[in-house]
Parts: structure tokens; sequence; C-alpha cells
């Protein structure tokens, strides 16, 4: 169960950049240096028992609720562990680990990415997958978005689906990038 809900929150997170983020975004925000008391904020949120601690399970959470979606590979890097309880980190370390995982380059997922996530929907592994998936998927992983919103963003993204449900994902990040 824990690994399911581990993947079910990496693909959340890498869902939410295929909405939040266009590479130019991405570019801007690897520059961008947190709030301290903001990132603290939510550090207190995630300090179960008050200790001042963070259990550095939650780092990517942390940067997750701070508006950044950094690779999990850089919040290992910076920390995070597979497993609550093992590890923790004051306030202000936490402070520095988050500047240090935005300062890092690439640490926010890029075009590459995007497409590696839909292959693993690619059940045909021809470059498509069913948009009724990728519906279900964006309408109620993660930070739900209303389903009308998701059907209006498919509408104006994604190429029209063949007889059996299957669209080219490819052009989809395509134009949600601005690639295209």
């Amino acid at each position: 169960q824990h690994s399911l809900r581990h993947r079910l929150r990496l693909c959340s997170e890498s869902l939410r950049l295929l909405l939040q983020f266009s590479q130019e975004r991405q570019k801007k925000l690897r520059h961008t240096m947190a709030d301290p008391e903001a990132i603290k904020k939510v550090c207190d949120i995630y300090d179960w028992d008050g200790k001042g601690e963070l259990d550095l399970y939650y780092l990517g959470d942390v940067m997750y609720a701070l508006g950044f979606n950094t690779t999990k590979k850089v919040c290992v890097a910076n920390g995070q562990v597979d497993e609550e309880g093992k590890k923790f980190a004051k306030f202000d370390d936490v402070v520095a680990k988050v500047q240090t995982c935005l300062s890092t380059p690439e640490s926010q997922g890029n075009y590459h990415d995007f497409i590696e996530l839909l292959k693993l929907y690619d059940k045909n592994s021809n470059g498509t997958m069913m948009l009724a998936e990728l519906e279900n998927l964006l309408a109620n992983l993660g930070d739900e978005i209303p389903k009308e919103d998701v059907q209006k963003l498919l509408a104006e993204l994604c190429d029209p689906e063949d007889e059996d449900g299957f669209f080219p994902y490819t052009p989809f990040v395509d134009r949600l990038t601005g690639k295209a």
C-alpha cells in the first residue's frame, strides 16, 4: 500500500507539473528563492509533535505545498527519505534544504519528464493513450481539478480521440509546454 501511495503521489506531482508549468515558467522558478517564514509555516503544519522538526519523509510535500514541483531525485539528494520517522531536521535546516533544492539545475522536471510520465499509460507503445484515462487522472489526482475545467483543457490541447478512445499524447504535451 505504501508503494501504491508513493506512486500515486509521484503521478499526482507529475500531472500537476503538466498543468501548472510551461518550460518558460520552470526556468524562472529554478532561480526563485522561497520565503523562509513561508517555509517554516508549512513545516509547522507537518510537525505533528510540535518539536520544531520536520520528518524528512515530507520534504517533497513541503516543496509541493510551497508551489514548487521539485523532482523526487532532487529532494532525496537533499535528505528526503522513503520511510516516516527515520530522519528529522530543524525548521532552519529545512529552509536551507528548500533553497538548495530550488537552486538545483533541472529540479522542476522538463518536457522529457512529461513524455516519460505519459508513456506509463501508453498501453500499445505507439505514442497514444486513452483520453478518458488522462481526463480521470487530471480530475482526480493531486489538486483535484473540476471535471469541466479538465474537459476544456483537453478540448483545447488534445487531438481528437480515435474510435477506440486513444489520442496521441506528444502533441498534447507540445501544446501544453508551448513547443507547438
